[in-house]
């Protein structure tokens, strides 16, 4: 999209000075993308890797039949549940900062194609930000939902396990504060991200 947007920028002028200046405004248009399309790249592997990896260590501790297992099991099963829950809150910390990252560099990067005169990617970025109330599906279907959605899921999960083999506590009273805890969580995110871009 980059060289697109390049390849549509205006000619450059015969007046030296404007050259240039468009020369530095391509390349700090191109170090804005290559920063935008490095962070999104690696925030779309940690959104797929996590609830696998997630999953599989759930299927893990409970390969053997954690009902009939010995009490210093269990409380280890609810320590590395404690734990996990907690590293999915850190990773959460991490989307929140590359979310507001993307939302700068794709407002950086919409000022720039405003100068370029072209219309890119960032410029897409925003209009379907601006159209977002407009629309219940690019509002619902975005990348902040995503992230709210799937790491509350998991901390929800590792937080059910960690409450069950640590305390005790019924299947029920562990699943409803799990859910709770997990829900506003994720909405609590969301509300407080709804107004930047949805990168």
């Amino acid at each position: 999209m980059y060289y697109l947007a390049i390849q549509t920028s205006p000619t450059p002028s015969s007046d030296p000075t404007q050259a240039r200046r468009v020369d530095i405004l391509l390349a700090a248009y191109g170090e804005v993308c290559n920063s935008y399309h490095k962070i999104d790249e690696f925030r779309s592997k940690l959104l797929g890797i996590l609830p696998i990896a997630s999953l599989a260590g759930i299927l893990l501790l409970g390969k053997d039949n954690l009902f009939q297992a010995d009490s210093f099991y269990l409380r280890l099963v609810g320590f590395a549940s404690f734990f996990a829950a907690a590293f999915t809150l850190a990773l959460f910390l991490f989307e929140i900062r590359g979310i507001l990252r993307c939302h700068h560099l794709i407002k950086r990067g919409t000022k720039l194609e405003k100068e370029l005169n072209v219309e890119g990617q960032f410029f897409v970025c925003s209009q379907q930000h601006i159209n977002a109330a407009a629309s219940r599906i690019e509002k619902i279907f975005n990348a902040k939902v995503a992230a709210s959605a799937v790491y509350s899921l998991v901390f929800a999960a590792w937080l059910f396990l960690a409450l069950r083999f640590t305390f005790g506590l019924h299947l029920v009273g562990c699943g409803l504060t799990a859910t709770i805890l997990g829900g506003a969580l994720g909405f609590g995110v969301h509300a407080l991200l709804k107004k930047r871009i949805p990168a």
